[in-house]
């Protein structure tokens, strides 16, 4: 899933895919799902977690490139953090949880075709 999520002022591309996971998981040495399944977290962990997968995908969408992301660790990520207010990042959540769980931020409607209508 691909989305430009608005964080402040700044549009920032983000990409989700399957290796969204291990990329989290080699940079911030936790399992995103093991994570997701816990029951005792709390919305601190929940808030920190997406910071982080907002990172992990935004930086995704830009490299996509196995070797580059690599180089990615928790010194990259501080910089990352430090280009944006803290609000800016807490508004920007509920996109981050949509774009990495894979659903659509745009909300559309159906529209009949002609030739499905029927009379009355």
């Amino acid at each position: 899933m691909y989305n430009v999520i608005k964080i402040g002022e700044k549009g920032v591309p983000m990409l989700s895919m399957a290796s969204v996971d291990v990329y989290y998981r080699q940079i911030f040495k936790e399992d995103p799902i093991k994570f997701l399944a816990r029951k005792d977290r709390d919305e601190a962990d929940a808030i920190n977690f997406f910071n982080r997968m907002a990172y992990v995908m935004a930086e995704f969408a830009e490299k996509r490139d196995g070797r580059e992301m690599a180089k990615l660790n928790e010194v990259t990520y501080t910089e990352w953090l430090c280009g944006f207010e803290r609000n800016d990042l807490i508004n920007a959540l509920p996109a981050v949880q949509m774009t990495y769980e894979g659903q659509s931020l745009t909300d559309t409607t159906a529209k009949k075709n002609k030739d499905e209508q029927t009379e009355k």
